[in-house]
């Protein structure tokens, strides 16, 4: 993997992908997901993966600046993709740790289920309050987004078994309130997450110290609220300019964590 201390422009990141930011907290590579060298390179049996991976369903709105997200046009497999960061069957000490947690937006668990090898699970919305552009050609404007929470069993045994299934700390409610991030017209990123949202889901399903990793990591919304929350963060981004914005995100977010850490 390449390092790199100044950010020049490029389009198509190297094989292995380069790394931008590295710290006890947060590690930021501009690189593609799908690569073998990526996918090898995150720390084994670590603590959640929360992620928001392209829809495949080539979507653009009726208006606005933002082009086509990368791996959007329904030619990848996204769940197949995501099946190697938990760790593919019949591996049982790479990826995800067993029994941990999974929160990937725009998937349902039918499509997640068996991939991500996954016990118990959940249907989760983020209800946005306002409307987003969508469609402009129909009259009805979709204010939610559909999370799936998931339990990673290891073991196809311990799921027939129902393994997973253990009661979680704090029962909570389905659905997710949280103003969808405006930016002033979104200029940074077409779906980016509030970062209220992902502190919700990574201190719901996460301790202290644990590293939260986002394969399509965005603007950096979910690294940005693991630092906060005292966890640590392993992000990939493809997008360059959208991985540079998170290293910059990132960078502030460990300045303010340290600055409460002192206070």
């Amino acid at each position: 993997m390449k390092t790199t201390a100044t950010l020049n422009p490029a389009i198509t990141p190297p094989p292995g992908g380069e790394l931008l930011h590295a710290s006890d907290r947060a590690t930021v590579i501009w690189g593609d997901c799908r690569d073998p060298q990526i996918i090898a390179s995150v720390p084994d049996w670590y603590g959640l993966l929360c992620t928001d991976p392209p829809y495949g369903v080539a979507y653009k709105s009726g208006r606005g600046a933002f082009t086509q997200i990368a791996g959007d046009d329904g030619s990848v497999d996204w769940p197949g993709v995501l099946a190697e960061w938990v760790g593919p069957e019949g591996t049982r000490m790479r990826g995800l740790a067993d029994a941990r947690h999974i929160y990937v937006f725009g998937y349902t668990p039918a499509d997640l289920a068996g991939p991500l090898r996954l016990g118990a699970t959940e249907d989760l919305l983020w209800d946005k309050i306002s409307l987003g552009m969508g469609d402009l050609t129909i009259p009805w404007a979709r204010q939610h987004e559909p999370i799936t929470f998931g339990v990673h069993v290891k073991r196809m045994s311990d799921r027939a078994k129902g393994g997973g299934r253990l009661a979680a700390r704090l029962r909570r409610g389905s659905i997710l309130r949280y103003q969808r991030p405006n930016n002033g017209g979104g200029e940074r990123h077409s779906n980016e997450k509030p970062v209220a949202l992902m502190a919700d889901l990574i201190e719901s399903s996460t301790v202290r110290g644990d590293l939260v990793v986002d394969p399509c990591a965005g603007s950096g919304s979910t690294g940005v609220a693991a630092v906060l929350e005292g966890r640590r963060c392993f992000l990939v981004e493809i997008d360059r300019q959208h991985a540079e914005l998170a290293v910059q995100r990132v960078r502030a977010a460990e300045k303010l964590a340290i600055q409460m850490e002192a206070s």
